[in-house]
């Protein structure tokens, strides 16, 4: 059976034994194809793992917030992931928000009472302590659109492009624009992505890649299947060439605050 996981054969032994480990959507999936579950039994077996798994993270202080379980289980890929790679052409990403800009954004949910909204904003704010808090290498690339989406508020629009300028100057942060002059490009038919990343220990091998698509409060889908997250890389890849530099990026960023009316 470990042959067939690809782990090493104590970590499969502390499965079978219910002890602690690491225990990732995509190994209940190798184990329910060798044991032939039923759809339900896996659907059940990844509830029930991700619950344990985030049982005491901090996120479980903001039940009432009404957070959706898949929220949970992405946080806690989050937290565990090696690199991200972000690609987004409709707003600022939820590691680079300001509390002022998420609250504009989750407004404009139909579904969130103002109470909510106010909870959604800390979970997003303490989900940004990754970025210094653990070695995670975070790529983003933006749509030049993202962000002259923001000027209409100059007020917002500076606090949330002084935010990105402080982010990208992190060692393990990236964000580059594609600009309006790249014209038609991979990223114009692609939605927004996000490629998470792990990296293997001493007793486990590295977990493969994982997709993230986001389609708005409470609506997510995870990709694992390796054709399909190839398919996300290959696109990825063709987006870089169209952005600009990290460097000429935040140069352009700058630009833009100064340019902003008092």
């Amino acid at each position: 059976m470990a042959e067939q996981v690809n782990l090493h054969h104590a970590t499969v032994t502390k499965m079978l034994k219910g002890q602690p480990c690491k225990l990732k959507p995509i190994y209940i999936d190798k184990l329910c194809e060798i044991y032939h579950a039923t759809p339900s039994t896996r659907t059940n077996l990844k509830t029930l793992a991700a619950e344990a798994e985030s049982a005491r993270g901090w996120w479980h202080d903001f039940e009432d917030a009404a957070l959706p379980d898949k929220l949970g289980m992405y946080i806690v890929l989050e937290g565990t992931a090696s690199g991200l790679a972000i690609y987004q052409s409709a707003r600022i990403p939820g590691l680079l928000q300001t509390a002022e800009y998420a609250r504009t954004l989750l407004r404009t949910s139909p579904v969130l009472t103002p109470e909510e909204v106010e909870r959604h904003i800390e979970v997003r704010m303490r989900r940004q302590d990754v970025l210094t808090e653990s070695q995670l290498r975070l790529d983003v690339i933006l749509d030049e659109s993202v962000i002259h989406r923001l000027l209409g508020d100059p007020q917002l629009a500076a606090g949330q492009l002084h935010r990105i300028i402080a982010v990208s100057a992190l060692p393990n942060v990236s964000v580059r624009l594609v600009p309006f002059d790249a014209c038609i490009y991979r990223g114009t038919e692609t939605a927004h992505f996000i490629i998470l990343e792990f990296a293997g220990t001493a007793d486990l091998e590295a977990e493969p890649p994982v997709v993230f698509l986001e389609a708005g409060v409470g609506s997510s889908l995870y990709i694992d299947r390796a054709e399909r997250v190839d398919w996300y890389r290959r696109s990825w890849a063709d987006i870089e060439r169209s952005a600009w530099s990290a460097t000429k990026t935040r140069a352009y960023l700058s630009k833009i605050v100064k340019e902003l009316p008092r």
